[in-house]
């Protein structure tokens, strides 16, 4: 085991599908969908952690740690990642989406039975590849710093750079569903 183990939610993008919105505060069933995603990790988790870059003090009322990307400039999921891991008291670290709220219950306990000596795990559905729900050592770090000032930003890319390990989630594909339109919200709320 890897324990203990940080999550990092990751709710710092533009939202641009979302019209703006800041979509992790967006309401599913009356709870922000951030909300909905503590729930699903706290249980396999020490520790988590919120990167933000904007309505900060909303986050905050969750009363877990609330971040801002170190690298300005919506760099994108990379940045996020970057930001909790330097911020991280733990070498692994869970990143997971604002926008996932379905997340499994055995999440964690099955990238960590995967990673052997990897430095990142990430999930596949079966279908396509959810890089932005991952298990990741917080020794890459640097190599994400470096990435990014290289002007890359794609994270698939990057894991793939560093040799990441994909798991499979086919039977819990429906777990790994991202609400991005409003939409998609609206037909979840319908439910």
């Amino acid at each position: 085991m890897l324990k203990p183990i940080t999550a990092i939610i990751l709710a710092g993008g533009k939202s641009s599908r979302m019209n703006g919105d800041d979509k992790g505060l967006l309401l599913l069933k009356n709870k922000p969908l951030y909300c909905h995603v503590i729930d699903k990790i706290r249980p396999q988790v020490a520790d988590i952690i919120i990167n933000t870059n904007r309505h900060v003090e909303l986050y905050q009322q969750s009363h877990y740690p609330v971040i801002s990307d170190e690298l300005t400039g919506f760099l994108g999921p990379l940045a996020g990642i970057y930001s909790g891991l330097m911020k991280s008291k733990t070498d692994w670290n869970l990143i997971v989406s604002c926008d996932t709220p379905f997340l499994p219950a055995d999440l964690l306990l099955r990238l960590q039975s995967k990673i052997a000596h990897h430095m990142a795990a990430y999930v596949f559905d079966g279908e396509k590849s959810h890089p932005t729900i991952l298990l990741i050592h917080r020794k890459v770090a640097e190599k994400i710093r470096i990435y990014l000032m290289q002007g890359d930003r794609k994270l698939l890319l990057f894991l793939q750079s560093i040799d990441a390990i994909s798991v499979d989630f086919s039977d819990e594909k429906q777990s790994f569903i991202n609400i991005n339109t409003p939409k998609e919200l609206d037909n979840w709320n319908q439910l």
